[in-house]
């Protein structure tokens, strides 16, 4: 399994290593591009093109002076049919894009649930975000604006030089001379943008951030009276964004110089060598007038086609940052055995834990009884939530085991062993939706309501929904707003005890809560002993005594554990923390 793991790590680091178009190459395959919106498109840009070429000749028969009825006729005839297929190829161009962002944003969106729990750590949730509503954008620009249109502007710059070397290949060649001069420009341009555009959206992410985090604890800002600091934060995040802002404006404004020059050039020799041909006899003026309507489109072509280079560029940050992600390591969702025991002492067995290079636990010796309420104390920083998180697999241990019911747990799969785990967390977030929805959210089976009003009497909040107009209908509001932070806790403690989970982890049940909501959580937990495998996050004294087993995290990685009263008599800590009403740092 080891192995297995070794290799699959090892050839997703040499996908990501790969060079910016292999990159591009495997994000278009998340994308699931449509093929029949595709072959549709492109069958269309080449009637577009056959049609584009026809124009110009039709101009200089006008030029001439024929206007006869079948030079008229041509003429409004292609200029319908020219708009028609210009508004069909439009048409068939949106539809391309919103498919491809929605298939590579459902692409992301899964690949995001299926990432290790560590990744979460490392990113924040707001980049998270970005690179599903924001960076997945870069895939159309790259595909249509890009790919295609390279494709495009390529297939009409042939035909566009077959037609002028019919009047004149000698001006052709000339022509064809500033076509290198137009790829260097947009090749300078094109890694300045990148340069530009990559600063302009990391300070964008950073401004973000702040803002994101800030505007969530707004209250305790002013509640610790620091508007003035976090304003002087805040306007140099915003500085920083209108610097980097003012960088792509100024390339901006030089590309369009430049643009400006660079088109003169060729305007002007063709304009020049026009008046000789045209005083020597070697073009007359409807053969002149259409070479240079052709010179003039092949012209736009080339610029075109150039500025693919900086369209490539500027969106290769966002692609980059999306493929990032592509190419995580996704957990290994597998069973490797056939069923779970069903109960068991959970026992750390020698294990070496770490997050980088800071070790957290080392060489750590405990159980958690079976079916028992287990206490899990310590000093802040010791490895607590660590222990919890090792638990639920969201880590694998640097070395050791743990066990349960004698076998590793690193043999089940993820996904059965998450089963029979259920955690309540000291935030207590709640979703969007009604109260029965929260407290139903994850629990696979049908729960009727008569079962969730008892879990309701267990931690006394029953009251509470019998009193509301809309009972378990009542909406809780965005992240359960409309909830005090104890009805929160209640009901992700009901949740807990509806759920068919085996182990419980419940980090800090009572933080943050009046003593008649700690009792009640306290009475619904006491009601669990003997039921579940119960595992405690707490400093709460009571809830400490009430414990049937405590495991003591005492720093410089020791680890005591035993009952209530052996742990009175041997560790000082839980004493401090216990026997004297909580005075021990934690």
């Amino acid at each position: 399994m080891k192995a297995e793991k070794a290799i699959k790590t090892n050839a997703a680091n040499q996908v990501k290593n790969r060079g910016i178009w292999k990159r591009f190459a495997h994000t278009i395959k998340e994308a699931n591009i449509p093929k029949g919106f595709l072959a549709f498109y492109i069958i269309l840009t080449i009637v577009e093109g056959q049609i584009l070429v026809r124009i110009p000749e039709v101009n200089g028969n006008f030029f001439a002076g024929d206007v006869s009825t079948s030079t008229v006729a041509m003429f409004i005839g292609l200029e319908l049919v020219n708009t028609l297929v210009a508004q069909f190829v439009l048409y068939i161009n949106h539809i391309l894009r919103y498919k491809m962002n929605r298939n590579l944003r459902n692409s992301l969106w899964g690949k995001i649930l299926r990432l290790k729990p560590s990744y979460y750590d490392k990113v924040s949730s707001s980049s998270l975000i970005s690179r599903i509503s924001v960076d997945s954008d870069g895939i159309n620009t790259f595909v249509i604006d890009v790919v295609l249109e390279l494709f495009i502007q390529t297939y009409y710059n042939i035909l566009f030089i077959r037609e002028m070397n019919k009047i004149s290949k000698d001006v052709g060649f000339m022509l064809l001379g500033f076509v290198p001069l137009v790829f260097l420009i947009s090749f300078i341009v094109g890694r300045l943008n990148l340069k530009f555009q990559s600063n302009m959206k990391y300070k964008l992410s950073d401004l973000t951030n702040y803002l994101s985090e800030i505007i969530s604890v707004l209250p305790l800002l002013k509640a610790m009276n620091r508007q003035g600091y976090e304003s002087r934060r805040g306007k140099q995040a915003i500085d920083e964004f209108y610097k980097s802002n003012r960088n792509v404006i100024g390339l901006d404004l030089g590309r369009e110089i430049v643009g400006t020059l660079q088109g003169m050039g060729p305007e002007l020799v063709i304009i020049l060598i026009g008046i000789k041909y045209l005083n020597n006899g070697t073009f007359d003026a409807a053969a002149w007038y259409t070479f240079y309507l052709y010179a003039g489109t092949f012209i736009s072509f080339c610029s075109t086609l150039a500025g693919m280079w900086e369209q490539a560029k500027s969106v290769q940050g966002q692609l980059n940052k999306v493929s990032d992600v592509l190419f995580e390591e996704e957990e290994a969702l597998g069973s490797y055995v056939d069923s779970i025991v069903e109960s068991g002492d959970i026992i750390f067995d020698h294990v070496d834990f770490g997050y980088e290079e800071k070790l957290v636990l080392k060489d750590a010796c405990f159980t958690i009884p079976s079916h028992k309420n287990t206490a899990l104390v310590g000093l802040s920083g010791a490895g607590k939530s660590t222990i919890v998180k090792l638990v639920e697999r969201m880590y694998a241990v640097n070395s050791g085991r743990i066990l349960m019911g004698g076998r590793d747990i690193s043999e089940y799969g993820i996904k059965d062993w998450r089963k029979g785990i259920e955690y309540v967390s000291q935030s207590t977030p709640l979703l969007s939706g009604s109260i029965r929805d929260n407290v139903t959210y994850g629990i696979k089976r049908d729960v009727t309501d008569t079962e969730i009003m008892e879990a309701f009497r267990a931690v006394k909040f029953d009251e509470f929904v019998e009193s509301s107009e809309d009972g378990l209908s009542r909406e809780v509001g965005q992240f359960g707003e409309e909830l005090s932070g104890g009805q929160r806790q209640k009901i992700s403690v009901a949740r807990a005890m509806l759920s068919d989970a085996d182990i419980l982890i419940l980090d800090e049940p009572t933080a943050s809560l009046d003593i008649i909501s700690t009792n009640e959580i306290m009475h619904a937990i006491d009601s669990l002993k003997g039921k579940r495998t119960v595992i405690m996050i707490t400093h709460d004294p009571k809830l400490i005594g009430s414990a049937d087993h405590i495991i003591a995290l005492e720093g410089d990685h020791r680890i005591t554990e035993g009952t209530p009263e052996e742990m009175m008599k041997i560790s000082e800590f839980v004493w401090e923390l216990a026997g004297k009403g909580g005075e021990a740092d934690v």
